[in-house]
Order: structure tokens, then C-alpha cells, then sequence
């Protein structure tokens, strides 16, 4: 038998060691499914070999022969184990710290696929492929379909915007991704087809495998006698996307048939008039008489060429699929990676459970092979049960081939990773030199006395743009003045950080406020010679014309939220790959976010750093549109959310978290969502607010008052807060900025004031983003009626009460805000037999006030043991005024006054015993202060008059 070579690959070799790795994914999955741990009422571990099966030749053509160190594979998350097989013949199975795993070792991790992992026992292999896996690297994580192919998209065009502005990436990058032929109904694909195309990455491959079965059954295109089949729809509809299209339907054993008489109408019927299910029912069968009479009913020329066939040649006719030829794969994938600027698509024809007893059966998704049909498969190919992960013997023609592989790959990967250390050295070291990450942009607040937190981003983004891009050239960002002037002081310290941000926004980018940051900076293929010269623009009409200039640092995208999160997340994980540490920050309309949560959730995984801008958001948007007023608590790992109030908090938010970035101080938060609004509020309200705080007041000696409108002395021997000192403002906000980096900061506190008695007329009131002037007002009404409201702004609920406030047992809430559930004595005693002392007791009590669900604060109660009431958005919105929405919503100062009234009134009485002494040390606090109290007002609203 002679030797198939291409290009100097010795195919025959390839074909021994694919279907080495073939036996071993077989015997790996079989290891997992028959676990000796393994329990009655256990779900079933998986595996899908029969999946697996259809594309082992088209992985061992791509890990054997084509794929080159510096490129990234996506493949479907069925199709894991083989990857694995032939990572373990290559022996690239390799530590989180760098060592690799001995030969042993390796076989080892093979009997531990979907194990769990215990401390010291790391080399495991998840279900899909994942970041923890032993043969990881350049592998995008598959645990969801779908979304892996697009990441590699916005992959390959995070390495060539990388080449553009300057930074070094390894060259000649491809990103393959493959992907089943029901996956590929996923819209998320379909709507990132025509980014690749248009942005010229003709570094990306897509290849279909094509095994006809789509999970549960075939498919067939409505369009003229019915056979138009589903690849031909596929082919066409990449075609139609600006892709090249390359179908591997025949073998060469088909081809070779081709070239006899009736060997175009044979052709013909396999490729048009045989419909898929028709094939596929034929392939079950395995009737080689039967299969005669159907392809000599469809074209008699056809027929009687097959007649000419014995039933061996038959079915070897009927199974010749081209995704199971390694040369015709090795050539058409080198094909794929030689148009630099149009990306290939590939449909794979293959057979759903090749080589096992299952092949073509339509229930063989999840079919597992017997324990016979396990042995058998092993041991033709040299193997035993008892040692299945056996590596080629040295001196073997394979064992030299896959040596030579493996020198390459390692060879590759320490490069790589040099080049990652030496970009993030110079990147770290150019912050460090430049003094660090100042702590804000300090925009000026005065030129802005009412703004919104939406507008007040888009003057953070104009300063961080015009300091990343200066010098660089494009439209001045500030006018011309400002681009000629050189950057002091903190601008010259912000420009180490800001170069390394891209914006992106899904077709609102001019209505986020962020146009000047477009201004002739959206980044993609340039204009073709020739092409009419733009006119002047400005950036209230910025010039949207794509550059790949160096100043160029914005992606403009359609309405696609999908892709432009999946864009967002490739750039943020360009530090891991690279060393590069770009800042992606994505402004979208926060009610779609839930458009592209699977894509939000992947992020996270991968752990891709990035700021999401969510605005504007909640009901307080409803003028815009009523049905986009919805906003969700969404809490995944690696995610914090922020939603400031004042402008001055966005700063300090987003200089933060660029901050952490940079410093690698984001761990556990390196996904940002920072929600806005455009209801602009006043921001000289801060300081004054701040000021009246007893805690602020270092001059202080006593209880503070407030003073009376009436001029009278209404709080006897305490002192007017108006004639105390405050603090310099400058020590007022290094504070606030600590607390609202923290989560949340105190805007009204009455501790400390003349009156102010927990367990009897205190109420915490927690509110987030535009509802905090709700909560303000409703304290001051309050106030009138004898409560106390102590209003706290929540800027970040994750900080406060979720998962990043749980790390540490939520002490920003308990310590930082003083909110507990303390139980505080009220007055009233009896007398009991035993002399001592009955008094109630109460804890303080909380409301909460925020623009969305009501889990994103409403746990704030369970944490600390007290009574609370939380008013939130719980019915569709309409369009009006945010005070009326807010009425409609019950969510305004009214609403928050009536919850105060209703959780004070609910809050229980416990009933404490103390000795008379302690009675009388708390009875000497006790006094009428005047004012009404609360217990005559409440429950009935009504009886305020």
C-alpha cells in the first residue's frame, strides 16, 4: 500500500495517530461514565462520543498538521475529549505554573475527565474546555454554545488593533473556531457573520461539522423539490455575509468514482436529490441493495454506476465524507489562512458516530459504547483496557512526528508567554513611572451646577480620550489649543492609563455622550483610494469615517448588544494573552443588557476585564421609552455593579476601577457595570448636606440641633449645627470618596443630634442612584413628624449586600453605615416579683429605595437581624415626568415616607429584664422634645391631614 503524503505530510502517519487519539476519547469518556465514586441518584457525568466521533479528523488535520502555537481554538464543548487525546499524544499537558505534567502524569489526568478537583490534585479536565484544563492554552472556553466562535472574532480584532496602535502581538495569529451544525442556528452567530467580513479579519476560519443530524433530526430548506439542503443554506447565507465559502462534501474515493461514467449524475444525486434525511437513513441501514435502489430511482446513470459496485464499495461510497479525509481537511484549512482579509467558512460533511456500532443512529446524541465495543476499539489499535493511555512507542515513525509537534508547540508557548511578560512589564512600568493612577479625572463640577451621571461620563470620557490620543493626531478633543498644549501634572499621569482605552457602544454612541470620543476615532479599515474627501465635522456631529490610525481607539457597531459584549470581553482579555492591558468600556441602553447576559456571563468567566456603562437606566428613563425602563439585579461572580448619584462619584468609581486595572488590584471584580441615568440632580447639594453630620463637626462638645424656623430654642442645651465648624471640605470628600468606594456613604445622619433615640423614632433609609433626591425629601418630611431617617447612598449593592460584601461579612453596611440589629430600650417599665425591671425593646428599622428589582436591595434586613421595607419597581412603566413615573411606581418621596411610617409601626417589641439601676441610667435619657410622635400617625396615612 503506498504512502499518502501532502506538502510533506505523511498522511498515513496522521491517520495511525488520529485513531490512537480516537480509542483514547473513547476510553476517557467510558472511564468518566463508569467511575468507581459514582452514587445511586448521581446525574449522569455525560459524554457524547458519538459527537466527538464526527470530528476527530477534522481536529487531528487542525492539532496535527495546520494550527500553529500563536493561534486560538474554539471548538464545540461536545468535542473536548478529543482535543484532549491529542494534546496527551503531543504531550503539551501543562500546569497553571508552568511545569508539565510527566507522561504518567498525563495518563493520570486522562481517567479524570469531569472530576472534581481537590486541593493538590489540579491535573483535571472539566466537562468542556475550561481555563483550569491542562491543555488550556489558546483554547477559548466552551462551556456554552454559541458564543466561543464570536469571541474569536472580536479576538482576531482586538491582535489587529493591537498591531495598529503600535503594540507587539505574536505574528500571524489564526482563531479557528468549530462549531456543530445545530449550533450553528444560534442567532448569536448569525449576527456576528457580517463583523468579520466587514472588519477584513481574514484570520478567521468557522468550520461547521456537518454531520446532517442536528441533534434530534435533519433539516430540510423549503425551496424547490425540497432537497435544498441545509449546508447549501449555510454556504449561502456566509456567501451573502462578504465570507468565502469551501464545502468538503466527497471523499476521494467519491472523486475518484466521479471521474467514471455516470459519475456527474452520481455527483448529482449526493449532492442535491438525495435529501439529508434520505442519506442519513441509508448510512442506519448499512443495505447496500437498498442503498442501489434508491440512487438508481433518483437518476438511472447514477444507478447503474453503483450497480457496478460490490456491497463493500458500496457502503465505502455511501460513508466517503470529506470531513473524515485528512488530506482534503489539511488543504482546505491552509486554503482558509491565505486571504488576509476575507474569512473562511468550511462545511465539513461528516458522520455523526463514525467508526462506532452507533453511526447514524438518530438517537446516538448521547449513546455510550459497551463495554465490548470499548475493548474492541481499543484493542485494535494496539491498546488494552487496563492501560488505554499508552503513548507511541519511541522510534516509531509517530512517536518522531508528534515529538517534532510537541518541540514546536513548547517551543511556541514559552515565546508567547516572554512576550506576554515583557508587554506587561513596560505597561506596568509606565504607570509606575508616571506616579501611578491619580485617584480622579477632576473634571470641574462648577461649570456643571445640574448634570446627570450619563452626561457626566461623557466628560470622563472626553478627558481620558483627548490625554490617551495626545499627540497622536485626529479631531482635537477640547479644540485645537487644547491638543497643542502639553499634558502637566495629573494629565500627564492619566495618559499612561487612558491609551489603553477602547470604547465601544452598539449604534448609540452619540446619544451616550460620548461623540467626542468618536470624533474621526472609530477604529476599522480605512477609506479606499479615490474615495471623496470628508467634509469638516465636530463633535456634535463627529465624522464616523473608520481609521486604523493610532488615534482611532472607538469600535462602532450596529444595534447588536451581543456582539459588541462579546467584543468587549476578547479586548478585556487581552492583558491574560498578551500583556496587554487594554480598558474596554461599553456604553449600552442598561434595559438591554438582558440581551446579551449569556455573552455578559462569559465574560466573567473567561475573567475578562472591562467597564460596561449601563445608561441610561430604570424607570427613571421613562420619558425616553416606558417599555425600557426595566432594570434587573444581576449578580454573577467576578461582577460588581455601581450606580452613583452625585457626578463626583462617577469619577471616583470609574478612576478606581481603571485604577485596579492597571495595578491588577480588581481580583473578584474585574467586570465593572457602572449604571446611569439622565435626570440631572444639583451637585452643590453634596457638600452642604455632608456638612450638618456630627461626625464632620470636630469642634463639637454635645448634641447637636437643628435650627428652628420659628427662631425659638427648640432643642434646649443642644447646639445649632449651623455654628459649628465643619471640616475642610477636602477632608469631608477624601472620606466620602473611602466610603463610596466601599459601597456606600452616609448623605443625612442625625447622629449625634438633640432627639435622635434608636428603638424609638430611627429609621435607616438606604437609597441608590437618581432616587436618593426621594429619599433626601423624604427624610425631611420625617423629620417634621418626629423620625429621625438617617439617608445612606448604596453606590455599589454588590460592596454593601452581595457577593463582594459577603467576603467580608458585610462590614461597610454594619461598621462603615452603623446599620445593625442591635435592640435598642424604649421607654415603659413593669415591675416583675423578682425586682426586676421589664423594658421593650426595638431594633432599628429599614427602608429601601431603589430604580429596579427589588433584590437589589431589599436583603439588607435579613443580613443584620431587623425589619425592612423596600420600595422598588414592580409593574410595566409609561412614559411621563420622573416624579410622576415615580409616584406611579411607588417609589417616590411619599411612598418612602408612608414605608417608613409602616416599618416603624411593624418593627416587633421584644421584652428585655433589667435591674432598676440600668432603668434608671436609660429613664434619665428620656425627655418630650415637642414634636408629635410617630406612633399617632401611623398605620392610617389619612390622619395627617
Amino acid at each position: 500500500m503506498t504512502t499518502q503524503t501532502l506538502a510533506g505530510v505523511d498522511l498515513d502517519c496522521l491517520e495511525r495517530i488520529s485513531s490512537r487519539a480516537f480509542a483514547q476519547m473513547i476510553a476517557m469518556i467510558d472511564i468518566a461514565n463508569n467511575r468507581s465514586t459514582k452514587r445511586p441518584g448521581d446525574p449522569k457525568v455525560g459524554g457524547h462520543p458519538a459527537a466527538c466521533a464526527s470530528c476527530f479528523h477534522l481536529l487531528g488535520a487542525l492539532h496535527l498538521a495546520v494550527r500553529q502555537p500563536q493561534d486560538f481554538v474554539a471548538c464545540k464543548p461536545h468535542a473536548s475529549p478529543v482535543d484532549h487525546a491529542y494534546h496527551h499524544l503531543m504531550r503539551l499537558f501543562r500546569r497553571q505554573d508552568g511545569t508539565y505534567l510527566t507522561d504518567e502524569e498525563g495518563k493520570g489526568a486522562m481517567h479524570r475527565l469531569r472530576k472534581f478537583s481537590v486541593p493538590g490534585e489540579s491535573d483535571v479536565f472539566q466537562s468542556y474546555h475550561a481555563k483550569s484544563d491542562p491543555d488550556s492554552f489558546h483554547f477559548l472556553p466552551s462551556g456554552t454554545v454559541g458564543i466561543p466562535p464570536v469571541n474569536s472574532i472580536f479576538l482576531a480584532l482586538a491582535y489587529r488593533y493591537a498591531e495598529s496602535h503600535g503594540h507587539e502581538v505574536p505574528a500571524n495569529a489564526h482563531f479557528w473556531s468549530l462549531m456543530g451544525d445545530s449550533e450553528f442556528r444560534e442567532g448569536s452567530l448569525y449576527e456576528a457573520l457580517p463583523e468579520a467580513s466587514e472588519r477584513q479579519l481574514g484570520n478567521v476560519t468557522w468550520i461547521v461539522d456537518y454531520n446532517r443530524q442536528s441533534l434530534d433530526g435533519t433539516r430540510n430548506s423549503n425551496e424547490g423539490d425540497g432537497r435544498f439542503k441545509d449546508c447549501d443554506r449555510i454556504e449561502r447565507t456566509v456567501l451573502a455575509n462578504g465570507w468565502k465559502a469551501l464545502q468538503l462534501r466527497h471523499g476521494r474515493y467519491r472523486e475518484e468514482l466521479f471521474e467514471r461514467n455516470g459519475g456527474e449524475a452520481l455527483r448529482d444525486v449526493l449532492e442535491r436529490r438525495l435529501s439529508d434525511y434520505e442519506y442519513q437513513f441509508l448510512l442506519f441501514k448499512e443495505d447496500a441493495q437498498l442503498t442501489r435502489e434508491n440512487l438508481g430511482r433518483l437518476d438511472s446513470a447514477a444507478g447503474r454506476l453503483v450497480g457496478d459496485l460490490d456491497d463493500a464499495e458500496v457502503q465505502r461510497m455511501l460513508a466517503d465524507l470529506g470531513g473524515h479525509d485528512m488530506g482534503l481537511i489539511i488543504e482546505a484549512l491552509e486554503l482558509s489562512r491565505t486571504d488576509p482579509e476575507v474569512p473562511y467558512f468550511i462545511v465539513a460533511h461528516t458522520l455523526k458516530g463514525y467508526g462506532l456500532e452507533c453511526a447514524a443512529d438518530p438517537a446516538n446524541h448521547s449513546t455510550l459504547p459497551s463495554k465490548k465495543e470499548v475493548t474492541s476499539i481499543l484493542e485494535s489499535r494496539g491498546l488494552s483496557f487496563e492501560q488505554p493511555f499508552e503513548l507511541f512507542d519511541e522510534g516509531t515513525d509517530e512517536a518522531a512526528y508528534l515529538a517534532q509537534r510537541q518541540e514546536q508547540f513548547r517551543a511556541g508557548l514559552e515565546s508567547h508567554l516572554e512576550l506576554k511578560a515583557r508587554n506587561a512589564q513596560a505597561a506596568a512600568m509606565s504607570i509606575d513611572d508616571a506616579g501611578g493612577v491619580p485617584e480622579a479625572l477632576d473634571i470641574d463640577l462648577s461649570m456643571f451646577p445640574l448634570v446627570h451621571t450619563q452626561q457626566m461620563w461623557g466628560q470622563l470620557a472626553a478627558k481620558l480620550m483627548r490625554t490617551g490620543t495626545h499627540g497622536l493626531g485626529g479631531t482635537p478633543i477640547g479644540g485645537a489649543a487644547a491638543a497643542e498644549k502639553p499634558l502637566e501634572g495629573d494629565e500627564a499621569r492619566w495618559k499612561q492609563a487612558a491609551k489603553w482605552m477602547v470604547t465601544l457602544s452598539p449604534d448609540v454612541g452619540t446619544s451616550t455622550q460620548i461623540a467626542p470620543t468618536m470624533n474621526s476615532r472609530v477604529y476599522g479599515p480605512g477609506a479606499e483610494e479615490g474615495e471623496a474627501p470628508l467634509p469638516e465635522f465636530h463633535a456634535r456631529h463627529p465624522e464616523l469615517a473608520t481609521t486604523e490610525q493610532s488615534y482611532a481607539h472607538h469600535l462602532r457597531f450596529e444595534i447588536v448588544e451581543q456582539n459588541v459584549m462579546s467584543a468587549m470581553g476578547s479586548f478585556g482579555v487581552m492583558a491574560e494573552y498578551t500583556g496587554l492591558p487594554f480598558i474596554p468600556v461599553m456604553t449600552v441602553y442598561d434595559f438591554f443588557l438582558k440581551r446579551a447576559l449569556d455573552q455578559l456571563y462569559y465574560d466573567l468567566y473567561w475573567g475578562s476585564e472591562f467597564i460596561l456603562l449601563g445608561t441610561p437606566s430604570g424607570v427613571t428613563l421613562s420619558p425616553e421609552g416606558a417599555q425600557h425602563s426595566w432594570k434587573s439585579d444581576i449578580q454573577m461572580p467576578n461582577l460588581i455593579t455601581w450606580e452613583p448619584f452625585y457626578g463626583i462619584e462617577m469619577d471616583w468609581i470609574l478612576s478606581d476601577a481603571i485604577a485596579r486595572q492597571m495595578e491588577k488590584r480588581n481580583t473578584g471584580r474585574s467586570g465593572v457595570l457602572l449604571r446611569a441615568v439622565t435626570r440631572a440632580v444639583s451637585q452643590k447639594d453634596l457638600l452642604p448636606t455632608v456638612r450638618r453630620q456630627a461626625r464632620f463637626k470636630p469642634g463639637l462638645d454635645g448634641a447637636l440641633g437643628l435650627k428652628p424656623a420659628s427662631g425659638g430654642d427648640e432643642w434646649g442645651s443642644a447646639t445649632d449645627e449651623s455654628t459649628v465648624a465643619p471640616a475642610p471640605d477636602e477632608t469631608i470628600l477624601a472620606q466620602l470618596r473611602l466610603e463610596c468606594l466601599s459601597g456606600a456613604y452616609t448623605l443625612v445622619d442625625w447622629r449625634g443630634y438633640a432627639g435622635y433615640e434608636p428603638g424609638d423614632n430611627v429609621v435607616q433609609i438606604l437609597a441608590m442612584g437618581s432616587l436618593v433626591t426621594e429619599a433626601v425629601a423624604a427624610a425631611e418630611t420625617l423629620l417634621e413628624l418626629g423620625i429621625y431617617a438617617n439617608v445612606h447612598v448604596v453606590t455599589s449593592p454588590d460592596l454593601l449586600l452581595g457577593i463582594l460584601g459577603d467576603q467580608d461579612n458585610y462590614r461597610q453596611l454594619t461598621e462603615g453605615l452603623g446599620i445593625d440589629g442591635h435592640l435598642h430600650l424604649t421607654p415603659g417599665s413593669s415591675l416583675s416579683e423578682a425586682g426586676l425591671v421589664g423594658l421593650a425593646g426595638r431594633r432599628v428599622p429599614i427602608v429601601a429605595v431603589c430604580d429596579g428589582e427589588a433584590g437589589l436591595l431589599d436583603n439588607a434586613g435579613s443580613i443584620v437581624g431587623t425589619r425592612q421595607v423596600t420600595c422598588a419597581v414592580r409593574r410595566f412603566s409609561k412614559c411621563g415626568r420622573p416624579d410622576e413615573v415615580y409616584g406611579y411606581q411607588s417609589i417616590d418621596a411619599d411612598a418612602v415616607v408612608e414605608a417608613a411610617g409602616k416599618v416603624l409601626s411593624e418593627t416587633a417589641l421584644d421584652d428585655v429584664r433589667v435591674s432598676a439601676e440600668v432603668l434608671e441610667q436609660v429613664a434619665g435619657r428620656a425627655g418630650d422634645h415637642g414634636r408629635p410622635h410617630w406612633r399617632e400617625l401611623w398605620p392610617t396615612a389619612g390622619d395627617r391631614g
